[in-house]
């Protein structure tokens, strides 16, 4: 394993294990994510989603952790960076949303790190919701066709339409299953 690799891990277990002794309740989000649904995808940064309320707490921990804000809309999300470490993004969720998401998320191991991350359909929810928001968000459309292809969803099921209409569109639907 090479020196950057073993770096990445030791900078994603520090980060984990900082918000953790924090108290800061959060689910692992975005392309980290997907490895616990068989999807790989090379990402330059860490997604983390927790309660809007936490908004604070999180700030303070990274802070501690000497990353300094690069971007943030109060409310939505914060977008931290560190020289030399990769850029870590806050998603921040209502109360409600958050534990419908923590309730249902799944367990897995991440640069050998347990974590939790949202359950597929909650997955795919929060990246159809993503790519029906922006036109530029094409990364979010492939990981959407690589989730169904590697979940074996069926994308003419009554389920995924209902999803893919709450969250996105009929649009998105018809193109979805028009690329699977």
């Amino acid at each position: 394993m090479s020196e950057a690799h073993n770096k990445i891990h030791t900078e994603f277990a520090g980060l984990v294990e900082a918000l953790r002794a924090g108290g800061l309740s959060f689910l692992l989000v975005g392309g980290l994510s997907l490895l616990a649904h068989h999807v790989v995808r090379a990402t330059g940064d860490v997604d983390f989603a927790c309660e809007k309320s936490d908004r604070e707490r999180a700030a303070r921990l990274m802070a501690q952790l000497g990353y300094a804000v690069m971007q943030e809309e109060p409310g939505l999300y914060s977008r931290y960076h560190k020289p030399g470490c990769r850029v870590v993004d806050f998603m921040y969720l209502s109360a409600d949303t958050f534990r419908q998401l923590e309730t249902s998320s799944v367990a897995t191991e991440v640069s050998r790190v347990d974590v939790r991350v949202p359950c597929l359909d909650h997955l795919l929810a929060m990246k159809l919701f993503s790519v029906s928001q922006s036109s530029t968000r094409g990364k979010d459309l492939g990981d959407i066709l690589a989730l169904i292809a590697n979940n074996g969803v069926d994308v003419r099921s009554p389920r995924f339409e209902e999803l893919c209409l709450k969250h996105a569109s009929a649009k998105w639907l018809d193109l979805i299953r028009e690329l699977v």
